[in-house]
């Protein structure tokens, strides 16, 4: 494999040696180095030849020892693509991680589900609204497939009285990871997807706040939930024995936490979303409202050294190697290239919005939904500016859409691995409801957008 990889990265990258693509596709010596860069990143995401953080760093060392020195006129400065690495999308994804870090260190999370589970027992549908719910909710600030772990390790000692092929037992398999899928989209901070294409469209600036991307992100997530419970329900618990009666809560698990340490932290959090809530009053940015867990939570040594280096670094080098290729595309008119070769460029507002959720829900289907967000936003950057902001927010929320099966996302994957369900029936209730969520969104997550002002969708 390790041969492979070599060779067919080697297959991406010689043909700019020889002028190909500059011949093939009439692009710029400067351009045909990016698309070769572009092309090798694009396949290391996709193939994971190399840890996916070891492509973040390499797409750094590839535009700065071959790209800038064959730039030419108007060389930038290496700065323009050091900074990616540290930028106000890796800022606010820092703060969103440490506020999952303190959320789960805390046992906040438990408090909830624990809630949740012990009121709803007795009714089945209620328990499948409120995980449906709970889960959603601690998703839009944790990590999509910590919550969907989390809520998995917290349910599954209640059903042990449940049988593998229960009603019951496969709603809840599939209430929580859907339930975490769909509640990721609903913060600038839930889902990996949001903060690269948040990062992307700050480079074209554009900068969408944390109320407005709540505005019509929230009611799209309640809304798909909500037909997910009814979903599942329909299917599965419609016209069953009640089975809710066999569920038990266990205790809760001792902490050693003082009471004043829990209200710090709530109010740490608190006062961050209030902030990121905002933003568009004071005029802080959102990026720089991110530093406020970070040092509040290790300021105050309520987290330690072992949980800073916990922390996802990974993910931010990839997401700082995604920027970076992304300003590429930008600066060498790569992307512009893209979309003229793809002719994007007389298409709508409502036409780009529609197609580019589509495409990136198809693919994200069989693919990474990070990686398919490095792999379509990029195109949506060369878009004329007025239509850049609707076809990369298709594209980034389509991403976190698609539920069909097991390898659609980690947090699928997670479940089927409980048992008791069947690849053919993730498809089906995958399926319809990954069509119903993009259906809500296009509807009424576009509805609000158009009606907001924020973006035109009548031309």
């Amino acid at each position: 494999m390790p041969i492979i990889s070599f060779l067919i990265s080697l297959i991406l990258v010689l043909p700019a040696g020889f002028s190909f693509y500059q011949s093939w596709f009439g692009l710029t010596p400067v351009q045909e180095i990016n698309l070769a860069i572009a092309l090798l990143a694009v396949y290391l995401l996709l193939s994971e030849a190399v840890p996916l953080y070891v492509t973040g760093f390499l797409i750094l060392f590839l535009e700065l020892i071959w790209l800038l020195p064959n730039w030419g006129a108007s060389t930038p400065k290496p700065i323009v693509f050091l900074s990616c690495y540290f930028s106000e999308a890796i800022l606010l994804a820092l703060g969103g991680f440490v506020i999952s870090e303190a959320i789960s260190h805390y046992k906040l999370n438990e408090t909830l589900a624990r809630f949740v589970i012990k009121n709803a027992i007795g009714s089945s549908l209620y328990l499948l609204l409120g995980l449906g719910f709970s889960t959603s909710f601690l998703s839009c600030w944790m990590n999509n497939t910590a919550t969907t772990a989390m809520m998995l390790g917290l349910v599954f000692p209640i059903m042990k009285n449940l049988d593998l092929n229960s009603h019951l037992r496969k709603s809840v398999l599939f209430v929580i990871p859907f339930s975490a899928n769909l509640g990721g989209i609903g913060t600038p901070v839930g889902t990996l997807p949001n903060v690269i294409g948040i990062g992307y469209m700050k480079e074209k600036g554009i900068d969408i706040g944390f109320l407005p991307w709540m505005a019509f992100a929230i009611p799209v997530f309640l809304i798909s939930v909500l037909l997910l419970c009814g979903l599942l329900y329909w299917v599965f618990l419609r016209n069953k024995e009640e089975e809710s009666g066999k569920l038990f809560v266990p205790h809760m698990s001792e902490v050693s936490n003082s009471k004043m340490q829990y209200n710090i932290c709530y109010l740490i959090i608190g006062i961050t979303i209030i902030g990121w809530m905002t933003s568009d009053l004071h005029k802080v940015s959102n990026g720089i409202i991110a530093l406020i867990p970070i040092i509040a939570f290790f300021g105050l040594k309520l987290l330690e050294l072992k949980h800073f280096r916990s922390l996802p670094w990974d993910v931010l080098i990839l997401v700082g190697g995604g920027i970076a290729l992304v300003k590429a595309m930008e600066e060498t008119g790569l992307a512009s290239q893209f979309v003229s070769v793809l002719s994007l460029g007389g298409k709508s507002s409502l036409s780009l919005f529609v197609a580019f959720s589509v495409i990136s829900l198809g693919f994200s289907c069989f693919l990474s939904n990070n990686s398919v967000a490095n792999l379509i936003l990029p195109i949506t950057m060369g878009l004329p500016a007025e239509v850049i902001f609707p076809a990369a927010l298709g594209a980034t929320i389509g991403a976190s859409l698609a539920m069909s099966f097991p390898v659609s996302t980690p947090p699928n994957a997670l479940a089927f691995s409980y048992g008791g369900i069947k690849s053919i029936e993730m498809a089906k209730i995958g399926g319809i409801i990954s069509i119903l969520a993009l259906i809500v969104f296009l509807v009424v997550g576009g509805g609000i957008l158009h009606f907001a002002g924020w973006v035109d969708f009548s031309h």
